[in-house]
């Protein structure tokens, strides 16, 4: 797998969920992921985020290469006389920034491993490109971190998303690297549980349920399940199994969580 140059990023300072008012340095923009990425590329400096206009409020939305997030437009114009150099159109945007978005907990609307992905793909979609946050029933949010692969002989062209945990204090927990159309998260107390796509059998994706418990230790995973439901000490979900003729059978099972386990 090749290096990842930003999958997530944490600008120093806190990352605050609720509504605030900031300003931007941005060196560059454009109005798809793939057009941003290559710019940010190209600018990168190891000091960067790619933000989301509508994550200002803006009904159309544009992606944009940020230098720097300020706490006044004085301090980000301080930024942007060093981002003129190598960007000489950089401007300072204000942003009313909308709570519970990506730019609430400054992380990358694109990674700049995307400006890689090849122009003969023929699966991809912008949706594969943009990474995505959203809030769990206890209070926590998951981050899906959409990132490229270059390995030549992968069957999903390169396609991969992290899945990582935001505690109530907002730090991360990178809970699974490559789980591929991560859906269906349900929390209760302190236990997650999620499903990722781990195979094909004809036409038909087959999946693993995955278990976590507190700061996202992992407790248990179920292969060729889906639709995970949990209770305080059980976790079921529809076992899957494909037929002779194709078609996918679904039949529901439950296991007990036993904490401190991993089975």
């Amino acid at each position: 797998m090749m290096p990842i140059s930003l999958v997530f990023f944490f600008f120093l300072g806190t990352a605050s969920a609720n509504a605030e008012e900031l300003w931007l340095a941005v060196a560059a923009s454009d109005i798809s992921p793939a057009g941003i990425a290559q710019k940010a590329k190209k600018l990168n400096d190891g000091k960067g985020i790619v933000v989301q206009s509508r994550d200002c409020g803006d009904r159309k939305n544009v992606f944009a290469w940020v230098v720097d997030i300020a706490p006044s437009a004085k301090s980000a114009k301080k930024s942007l006389k060093r981002a003129k150099v190598v960007a000489p159109e950089s401007y300072v945007k204000k942003c009313q920034v909308a709570a519970e978005s990506l730019l609430a907990f400054r992380q990358s609307a694109v990674d700049i491993s995307i400006a890689d992905v090849p122009r003969t793909v023929v699966n991809w979609e912008d949706k594969d490109r943009i990474s995505t946050i959203q809030r769990l029933e206890n209070g926590k949010h998951i981050l899906i971190s959409r990132y490229f692969d270059s390995n030549k002989e992968d069957a999903l062209e390169g396609r991969r998303e992290r899945v990582i945990l935001i505690d109530a204090e907002e730090q991360p927990h990178e809970l699974e690297k490559s789980c591929t159309d991560a859906g269906n998260f349900v929390a209760g107390n302190d236990i997650l549980a999620f499903q990722c796509a781990r195979e094909q059998a004809g036409d038909e994706l087959l999946h693993s349920v995955l278990v976590f418990g507190p700061k996202g230790k992992k407790m248990k995973e179920i292969v060729h399940c889906r639709n995970p439901l949990l209770t305080e000490t059980t976790i079921s979900c529809d076992s899957e199994s494909v037929g002779a003729d194709g078609k996918l059978n679904l039949e529901r099972v439950e296991r007990r969580l036993e904490r401190g386990r991993r089975r």
